[in-house]
């Protein structure tokens, strides 16, 4: 008998999601794919390669099983993000906060009360908005893994029925 070190990828077995890491996946009747019981993603099986991949989701990720965990595979998944997304996230973040915060110091208000005036707090949640905004659009394109169970968690609370 395999011990759980040895065990390979079989469709007759369960394995943790590499998608959201907290739910189990199982086989789905008659096909060669996965289907995580918390996150609800499917995954096609390469038993041959000991792989599965996403086929749900935005992107096509591949995990390789290594007997006890998985491991993302390489080549299928650019671990570097571009430069220009970099960039137009920054953009994004920076450009609209700074322009609250110039007008605000190109036009002060008549009087100040407060050491931390109306403007200047307007500019960082103009910050604090726009940086959430990318934030929600990476964890949605990479299907970060934090960022998934927390979303499927929201659902669950919100769909369970009351006590």
């Amino acid at each position: 008998m395999a011990t759980q070190a040895q065990r390979s990828l079989d469709l007759n077995d369960s394995y943790p999601c590499p998608v959201c890491r907290h739910g189990t996946i199982q086989a789905l009747v008659l096909t060669d794919a996965f289907a995580c019981d918390f996150c609800r993603h499917i995954l096609s099986a390469d038993l041959k390669q000991q792989q599965v991949q996403v086929i749900d989701g935005p992107q096509a990720i591949t995990w390789v099983w290594e007997g006890q965990r998985w491991r993302v595979a390489h080549g299928t998944r650019r671990e570097e993000v571009s430069s220009l997304i970099v960039f137009s996230a920054l953009v994004l973040i920076i450009v609209p906060a700074s322009l609250v915060w110039l007008a605000g110091f190109i036009f002060p208000p008549l009087s100040p009360t407060s050491p931390i005036t109306f403007p200047t707090l307007w500019a960082f949640l103009t910050f604090l908005a726009h940086l959430s905004l990318v934030l929600w659009l990476v964890g949605e394109y990479y299907q970060i893994p934090f960022y998934v169970a927390t979303k499927v968690r929201l659902f669950r609370r919100r769909s369970s029925p009351s006590s």
